[in-house]
C-alpha cells in the first residue's frame, strides 16, 4: 500500500512540474481608431479589444498550430503563423498595414519571412488585394505564364533558404505550400485566363499541369499551414460537384460522396461549407442536405447560421407573408413594400460588383419593357457597402436601369436580406398584390419560366 501512495507522489509531482504551454500575442498599431482586432483561424474566432493607442496583448488558447488571419478592416488583414509556445510581438501602421509589419520575439522569424514572400509576390505582380493585379497573373499565354509561375516558385524558395527560420516543422511545410501555390495558380488559369481574353470558353492544351480529381485532399496538417492549399482542394470540391458528370446525381450527392473518402473530420467540416448552398428554396430534399451539413460540420458558428438559413427557407412557402423593406429611392425619400400593395411585385436583389447580376440586366429591360403597364412593379434592391452608395448611383444612370432602384440599409445584414435567407446574388422574389410570397426564388429574366410563372398568376 506505501508502494502504491509513493508511486502516485512520484506521479502527481511530475505531473504538477509541468509547464502549461503558454502563447501571448501582442500588438501595436500606429494610427487607427478601431476599437478591435479579429484573430481568424480554422473554427477559431477571436475579437480583442485594442487599448485608445492602438495596442493589445493577449494570452491565446490555440486550437492548432499554423496560419490565422489577423484582421482590422477587410482591406487591412494578414495572414499570422502561430505556434503554441510563441511570445510575438508585432507593430504596424494603419496607413501600410502589411509592408510596415515589425516582428519580434518567439516566432518572429517565421512571420517576417510571410511578409517578405508576400513583398516577392507583389513586387512581380502588385497587390494582390486589387483584382486587376491578380488578373495580371493569368493574362499570359499559357507556355509564358507556366514558366513566370515557375520562376515565382523558384524564388520563394530561394528566399525561404536565405531566411533565419530554424523552425523544421515550418520549413517543411512551407516547402509544400510553395509547391500548392504553384498548382493553385494552374488550377485557376483556365477560368482567370478566360475573364482576361472575354473568352468563358477557353480550355487549356492537354498537356497543361494541373490536379486531378484524385488529388489528396486529405493532409491534415498542410491544411493548417496552407492557404493555398485549403484554396486548391476547395476548388477541386466545387469541380467534383458541379462540372463532374454523373448521371442520376445532384451536386449534393457527389458531394457527399467525395465527403465520404476524407478520413480528416476538420477537413470535411471545412468543404461541408461549398455545399451550403445547395439548400435552397429549389431542391427537393432540402431536409436531407440540412442533416448532411450538420452531420459533417464541427464548426458551431456555422451550423448556427445554417439552422437559421434552413428554419428562415422554410417559413419563405408560397402564400406566406413576404417579409418587408422601406429602403432608400435612388429619386429620393424611401420607397417600402406596404407601399406597392395592389401590384405584384418582382424583385431583383443584386451589386454593383456583381458580374452574374449585371449580366440579367439586358434581359431585365427586356421584361420590364414587355410587361409596361402591367399590373406589376421591378425592384431591384442594391446589397452595395454604404460606402458605395455613389457608385451604385453613377452605375443606376450609366446603364439606364429602369424600375424602381433601391438601396438596402445595412447590405447584406439588412433585415429584407436576412429573411429571405440570401446568401447569393443575383436572387429574384415574386410577391403577390396582397404583399404574399408567389416565389421566394423565381427565374431569373434570362429564363423562360420566369413568362411562364407571370402567366400563371395572370399576367
Amino acid at each position: 500500500m506505501k508502494k502504491i501512495i509513493a508511486l502516485l507522489s512520484v506521479i502527481c509531482f511530475i505531473s504538477c512540474q509541468e509547464k502549461e504551454i503558454i502563447t501571448t500575442f501582442s500588438c501595436k498599431i500606429n494610427g487607427t481608431d478601431a476599437k478591435e482586432i479579429e484573430l481568424e483561424g480554422i473554427n477559431f474566432s477571436k475579437k480583442i479589444p485594442l487599448q485608445a493607442n492602438g495596442t493589445f496583448s493577449d494570452t491565446l488558447d490555440l486550437p492548432y498550430d499554423g496560419m490565422y488571419y489577423l484582421i482590422l478592416t477587410d482591406e487591412k488583414s494578414f495572414y499570422v503563423y502561430l505556434e503554441k509556445g510563441f511570445q510575438l510581438q508585432l507593430e504596424t501602421n494603419t496607413d501600410d498595414f502589411i509592408n510596415s509589419m515589425k516582428y519580434s520575439g518567439l516566432g518572429q522569424d517565421e512571420n517576417k519571412y510571410l511578409i517578405e514572400k508576400n513583398k516577392l509576390i507583389e513586387s512581380k505582380y502588385g497587390d494582390q488585394s486589387n483584382f486587376e493585379n491578380v488578373m495580371k497573373i493569368y493574362s499570359d499565354e499559357e507556355q509564358a505564364f507556366l514558366e513566370n509561375i515557375e520562376n515565382l516558385k523558384k524564388s520563394i524558395f530561394d528566399k525561404l533558404a536565405t531566411s533565419n527560420i530554424k523552425n523544421e516543422k515550418f520549413i517543411k511545410n512551407e516547402k509544400k505550400e510553395i509547391e500548392i501555390l504553384a498548382l493553385k495558380y494552374q488550377e485557376q488559369y483556365a477560368p482567370y485566363h478566360g475573364y482576361a481574353i472575354n473568352n468563358r470558353e477557353f480550355k487549356t492544351s492537354p498537356t497543361f499541369p494541373k490536379a486531378g480529381d484524385d488529388y489528396n485532399m486529405n493532409d491534415e496538417e498542410t491544411f493548417k499551414h496552407s492557404y493555398s492549399y485549403r484554396t486548391l482542394i476547395g476548388g477541386i470540391f466545387q469541380r467534383i460537384m458541379y462540372d463532374t458528370p454523373s448521371e442520376n446525381k445532384t451536386p449534393f450527392d457527389k458531394g457527399m460522396e467525395k465527403l465520404n473518402t476524407i478520413s480528416s473530420p476538420l477537413i470535411r467540416s471545412e468543404l461541408i461549407k461549398n455545399m451550403v448552398y445547395e439548400m435552397n428554396l429549389s431542391a427537393k430534399n432540402m431536409d436531407v442536405i440540412y442533416k448532411g451539413l450538420m452531420k459533417h460540420s464541427i464548426d458551431t458558428a456555422f451550423n448556427k447560421e445554417t439552422t437559421l438559413k434552413y428554419e428562415t427557407l422554410k417559413k419563405l412557402v408560397k402564400g406566406s407573408p413576404s417579409p418587408t423593406f422601406d429602403y432608400e429611392n435612388i429619386n429620393g425619400g424611401k420607397t417600402s413594400l406596404e407601399s406597392l400593395k395592389g401590384k405584384f411585385v418582382y424583385i431583383d436583389v443584386w451589386a454593383t460588383w456583381c458580374g452574374p447580376c449585371i449580366g440579367e440586366i439586358p434581359a431585365l429591360k427586356a421584361v420590364e419593357k414587355e410587361y409596361h403597364g402591367k399590373n406589376i412593379e421591378f425592384v431591384s434592391i442594391s446589397v452595395d457597402d454604404k460606402k458605395d452608395v455613389e457608385k451604385w448611383k453613377k452605375m443606376v444612370a450609366e446603364k439606364e436601369l429602369k424600375g424602381i432602384q433601391l438601396f438596402a440599409d445595412n447590405d447584406w445584414k439588412s433585415d429584407f436580406v436576412k429573411n429571405y435567407a440570401i446568401d447569393g446574388i443575383p436572387r429574384f422574389i415574386l410577391i403577390d398584390t396582397e404583399g404574399k410570397i408567389v416565389n421566394a426564388d423565381a427565374p431569373r429574366p434570362s429564363d423562360a419560366k420566369l413568362k411562364d410563372l407571370l402567366k400563371e398568376v395572370g399576367l
